[in-house]
Order: C-alpha cells, then structure tokens, then sequence
C-alpha cells in the first residue's frame, strides 16, 4: 500500500523464484519491472500492474511467455532473453501473441526459438533481438517480411547472429529485401543492397541515421582535401 506511487523496481540477482501477485498488486503506478537473473518459472502477478511500459525477465527459467493482457496498451519494451522460450510458449494467447499497440523493443536472443512466426503480427516494432536461437532457414522468417513492406513499417534494427541461417553467405542481403525497412541488421548499418560497415550498438534509429550522416560529412571532407591537394600539385 505504500509503495503505490513507485514507478520503477529493480529485482535483479535475488534468488526470486516466484511473481506473486499479493505483493505486486499494489504497485498499481508502475512502470518499469526488472527481475534479471532469478530462477522465475511463470511471468504472473501483473493484472493489476496497467501502467507497465518497461518488463525484464531476462536470464530466469521461462518456457512461456503468458499472462500480459493487462499491458496490451502500455508496454514498450519486454527483455525475455536467456531463457528456455519455444516457438509453442512464445505464442501463448496471453503473451506476444497480443496485440500491443505500444511494443517498440522485443528481446528473445538465446532461447529455444525456430521461426519468427509469433512476433510477425507486432506492427509497433522497432528493434527485434533474437539473436542466439534455432532459426535455420529463410522461410521460417518469411512472417516478418509484412513488417518491412507495409505502409508504415517501423522495424529498423534486428539481430539474428549466432542462428544457424547467419552461416548462410548472403544472410545480410536476403534479409534487407526481406524487410527492406531494416537501416541495421546485427551490429552492421545497411544500405539497399543489404552491405554495409559495422559500428557499435545505438538505442535507436534516430541515433543511426545520425551516425550515418557523420559518416557521410567526414567522407565528403576526406574527397575535399584531396582535391585540394591535387590542385595544389607537387610541391618543390
């Protein structure tokens, strides 16, 4: 009852192996839950918790993805990675199988997944991590192909290494005409022919087309100064 007005708790590395409901029910102005490396089981104990935009159960013990349809109109970002998560428990009728109308960042990177058929209906998307799972061929990413076409298609930045199809020669290339909204794919910032230079991680496609514009600038006065210098001729 105390704790109404708390916005945001940090659980991480607690031994937590439970999600009760009695003692996150009064938490009704929370925004943001992390419970990072605990031993969880079930994601439960969220009904009243309608405000929710940012949930970590990174690095717990989940085969399932449940129990969410109070956050269907709140919930931004959801960080699941580490985990024992199948295609089956990633498209349970109460989890990602909603229909969010907010989710802009989903984590699932080393789990048990084969397709990218569960997440293919999330048309907020921005960043999808699935980085480190059993996804092998191309049809099985042929679902989120919609993402990237659709008018008004927002998924700019995907990680896929570490899945068996990243061995495949053109993995960046098929991908980007795949979804041809993609401006990063991994650590690699793309152009249209799905090739491009890898730089660190950013937070955002905003932050990337930024860094591509520097790239650019910096490029554009490396070409002046040249010609500056042939203009010059030798010098004596």
């Amino acid at each position: 009852k105390h704790l109404s007005n708390v916005r945001k708790i940090d659980l991480g590395a607690n031994r937590i192996r439970k999600m009760d409901e009695s003692e996150l029910s009064g938490l009704v102005n929370l925004e943001e839950l992390w419970l990072g490396k605990n031993k969880i089981e079930k994601i439960e104990g969220l009904s009243n918790l309608k405000k929710l935009r940012r949930l970590d159960v990174q690095s717990n013990r989940l085969t399932c993805v449940e129990n969410l349809t109070s956050q269907i109109d709140t919930l931004e970002e959801l960080y699941l990675a580490h985990n024992g998560i199948d295609d089956e428990g990633a498209m349970d009728p109460t989890g990602i199988a909603l229909d969010f109308t907010q989710l802009t960042t989903l984590d699932l990177s080393k789990n048990r997944l084969t397709s990218c058929r569960p997440f293919a209906h999330l048309k907020t998307l921005n960043d999808l991590w699935v980085s480190s799972n059993n996804i092998s061929s191309f049809d099985e990413l042929e679902p989120l192909s919609s993402l990237g076409t659709r008018d008004g298609a927002c998924l700019t930045e995907i990680y896929m290494e570490h899945n068996p199809i990243y061995n495949d020669f053109e993995y960046r290339k098929k991908l980007k005409e795949m979804i041809p909204s993609l401006v990063q794919i991994d650590a690699n910032v793309i152009g249209a022919t799905g090739y491009g230079s890898v730089i660190a991680q950013t937070s955002s496609p905003e932050a990337v087309v930024e860094q591509m514009r520097q790239f650019q600038e910096e490029a554009l006065m490396k070409a002046r100064e040249q010609q500056n210098l042939q203009k010059r001729g030798p010098t004596h």
